[in-house]
């Protein structure tokens, strides 16, 4: 069975800031405000190892309940740091746009796909769902966050 949730109240309010496989991050405040831990440092992830760990990016500061949703996907879609054009990129300069947080690749088949930092929640769904991919939200993300929120600052 499958439920269905209604996005609409907050599709043009959220932007892309964040890509941890297969979580995409989104914020309602603009991306040059929001922050997370080492998102200064390239690359943004690397192996589980205990030399590394110190200096992955973490996920981003959520200040205030609603300032930050989370939502689950799947498809054949890359990182930065994957695939044929892997680039060890920080999330600073991702979030700056110098490449995209999602991809597809010339193998995929299928037009090609770049999902940018800054991307609304709206745009992120129909550019998965165009990879072939889906995208999945939590029950109850209907509510949030007021109808008389402002979208953040396009970027």
């Amino acid at each position: 069975m499958t439920t269905r949730v209604d996005l609409t109240a907050v599709q043009e309010i959220y932007r892309l800031c964040y890509v941890r496989a297969p979580w995409a991050y989104f914020t309602r405040v603009p991306l040059d405000q929001q922050w997370g831990d080492h998102w200064e440092h390239s690359p943004y992830t690397s192996e589980a190892s205990e030399a590394s760990e110190a200096s992955e990016a973490g996920l981003p500061y959520g200040g205030e309940s609603d300032q930050i949703l989370k939502l689950a996907f799947d498809g054949p879609l890359l990182t930065p740091e994957t695939g044929e054009h892997a680039h060890p990129y920080s999330v600073q300069e991702i979030n700056d746009r110098r490449a995209p947080w999602l991809r597809t690749d010339s193998y995929f088949g299928g037009p090609p796909v770049h999902i940018m930092a800054g991307a609304t929640l709206q745009r992120f769904t129909e550019l998965v769902e165009l990879a072939g991919g889906t995208v999945y939200a939590p029950v109850g993300w209907g509510q949030l966050p007021a109808l008389g929120a402002k979208p953040a600052a396009a970027c």
